[in-house]
């Protein structure tokens, strides 16, 4: 083999060997580029897990859930299968098959891609900065993967029609096996709170005298620092922190009566970072996760459909089935109901906590059109012009 010598920047003696002449004068050329270029020699040995390390010690501006979040996507998605390259290594190449991979092996969804390539586009932006690379080979990989696949019909939101919605809430109430889920199932389609603000709504939330739920903080399971758990947290923007209006007088009915009986349901109190009296437990007495419900919302929907089905059999009708859904389109639902209440956009946003108006105009545009293509459809054979 055939090797080049030269001292680096640091005064430190670095090495490359090649089996041909003509490619040690390539990566001679190479290196001569990139000292000319201010690229530090040691890009040739530094990782993408080294930068990782330097990003992680030196990020700063984030909320802490936020950070964990993004520190569990790259341990879990990037560091085993890219972060063992070397950045000067790493082209756009790289990055769009890895981005495939999640996708088509992983089966992750785009927004789970999303966070790891933001988390994965900062560490790299962080080389450019400290010369490691000369660009930043993520740049527009996951916009262009996304542009490939606008050719897909967009994954549309299920809302709970009015009948549906009665139907599940109806079937809980009326379960001796599921009944127990209904005080939180009426507070998710009742308040449209996300989910993680309404496991965390603790007694002091709520004001009955002036039909009024305050919500200022969230429960999450995370895994924080390598352990799994429950943690507190405060509403991820500004406008997330609000007080909304009980709007339905079941869910007032089903706080007021959790609230006059959790002390004899729940004789241990729960108390995490000053926060108490939390008003929606698990069996156990403890905290309540996305998981606990969205698991409960399965086996409630296909109990219900079973027995309508038989019903409808019965009865020789065709059965009104339930979808299948998760708990954050009960939130849906809920805005859906709002969108065909009032068309005060302002409120809509305030009550669901949007950070971004056009969050709450898009959704209100999309259902009222909806609605006028139902009713279009719904009086158009009654029209006679002539």
């Amino acid at each position: 083999t055939y090797h080049f010598s030269w001292t680096d920047a640091n005064h430190k003696r670095r090495y490359v060997y090649a089996k041909t002449l003509d490619e040690l004068r390539y990566k001679e050329e190479q290196i001569a580029k990139d000292k000319s270029d201010g690229i530090k020699a040691e890009a040739r040995y530094t990782t993408v897990n080294d930068i990782y390390e330097l990003w992680k010690d030196l990020k700063r501006g984030l909320k802490n859930n936020t950070f964990e979040n993004y520190k569990y996507m790259y341990e879990t998605f990037v560091r085993h299968q890219i972060g063992s390259k070397t950045v000067s290594s790493l082209r756009k190449t790289d990055i769009k098959r890895f981005y495939n991979y999640l996708a088509d092996e992983r089966h992750l969804k785009p927004a789970t891609i999303d966070n790891i390539h933001t988390v994965l586009h900062q560490i790299l932006d962080m080389a450019v900065d400290d010369d490691y690379i000369r660009k930043n080979p993520s740049k527009g990989v996951y916009r262009s993967l996304k542009t490939e696949g606008a050719g897909a019909p967009p994954k549309k939101r299920i809302a709970l029609t009015m009948t549906q919605q009665k139907n599940f809430l109806r079937f809980i109430s009326k379960s001796p096996m599921y009944s127990h889920w209904l005080p939180v199932m009426v507070v998710l389609l009742g308040t449209g709170m996300r989910v993680a603000e309404c496991t965390g709504l603790t007694k002091n939330d709520v004001d009955l005298e002036n039909n009024t739920i305050s919500v200022n903080h969230n429960l999450i399971y995370r895994v924080i620092d390598g352990k799994a758990g429950f943690h507190i947290t405060t509403p991820k923007t500004a406008s997330g922190t609000r007080t909304i209006p009980i709007l339905y007088p079941q869910v007032a009915e089903q706080l007021r009566t959790l609230i006059e009986v959790m002390d004899t349901l729940y004789p241990e109190d729960l108390v995490m970072n000053g926060y108490h009296g939390f008003l929606f437990r698990n069996r156990e007495g403890y905290f309540l996760s996305a998981h606990n419900i969205n698991r409960a919302i399965q086996r409630i929907s296909i109990a219900y459909n079973a027995e309508e089905m038989d019903q409808a059999e019965l009865e020789d009708r065709e059965p009104e089935l339930l979808p299948h859904f998760s708990v954050h389109n009960m939130r849906h639902t809920f805005c859906t109901r709002l969108c065909e209440s009032t068309n005060d956009i302002k409120f809509i946003q305030q009550v669901m906590g949007h950070a971004d108006f056009s969050t709450t105009m898009d959704i209100y545009t999309h259902i009222t059109q909806e609605n006028m293509r139902e009713k279009a459809e719904a009086i158009k054979g009654n029209l006679v012009l002539m």
